[in-house]
């Protein structure tokens, strides 16, 4: 697929990219900002003073954690989506707002989601829905390995049991997600940093996706292995 053959629908203006902690959506952000010229907006993480002493001690942390999390999210978007860009069409977000909920229904207590709720749903009014959201499903075990090779500091103290918790939340979340087209692709068997294969493929998948919900399952190194070899065989014979 030749790079000036790929072009997003022209309805598509704003495009989040969502999945766990260590499923890429950075990573894919900036390909496609590169792509397709768009204008990135990326999540302030390292930003939050809380964020290092939540790992270390959650419930301790979870609330101002969260809070941080939601005004800067609220800030940075409400701000950056409104802004009109004379060079650049499109918006590629590495988080959607909606997704702090998902975070907070897995980190915070009745009383303190409660509250959270509260100031969320005030917030949730002025900022726009994407036109397309993509949602990296990721297993945990994978998770686990792509965050340790990365090596954030603050990272460090994730635990499996939380981050399999977090991976159900957000399987559930985008399982019941009907507030924007939504393409679920699964990434265990693809590396889009590394393999322009891989990254053609998941850039393809984006530009062909359609309204409603797509779900996307790769065929893994197995698989195309077992296909080609066929292809072969059957080209062989016809050979004969």
């Amino acid at each position: 697929m030749a790079e000036n053959d790929t072009k997003l629908s022209s309805r598509i203006n704003y495009l989040c990219i969502e999945g766990v902690i260590g499923a890429g959506k950075t990573s894919l952000s900036y390909l496609l900002a590169e792509r397709f010229n768009a204008r990135v907006i990326l999540e302030e993480a390292e930003e939050n003073p809380f964020l290092s002493k939540f790992y270390a001690d959650r419930r301790m942390f979870s609330f101002q954690t969260q809070l941080w999390f939601l005004v800067s999210r609220y800030k940075q978007l409400s701000v950056m989506i409104a802004q009109q860009d004379l060079f650049h069409q499109v918006t590629v977000s590495d988080y959607m707002f909606a997704k702090d909920r998902i975070f907070a229904s897995v980190n915070l207590e009745e009383d303190e989601l409660g509250l959270y709720n509260n100031i969320a749903r005030v917030m949730e009014t002025t900022i726009p829905q994407p036109d397309l959201v993509v949602y990296l499903q990721t297993s945990t075990d994978v998770l686990l390995k792509r965050i340790k090779k990365r090596g954030r500091v603050y990272e460090r103290n994730i635990d499996l049991d939380y981050l399999e918790i977090l991976n159900q939340a957000y399987n559930h979340f985008f399982f019941h997600f009907t507030a924007a087209p939504l393409l679920i692709i699964n990434t265990n068997d693809l590396d889009f940093v590394n393999n322009n294969e891989d990254r053609d493929e998941v850039i393809e998948q984006i530009v062909s996706a359609k309204t409603g919900t797509t779900y996307y399952r790769p065929m893994n190194s197995k698989d195309k292995i077992l296909v080609e070899e066929r292809k072969n065989a059957k080209a062989n014979s016809d050979n004969k």
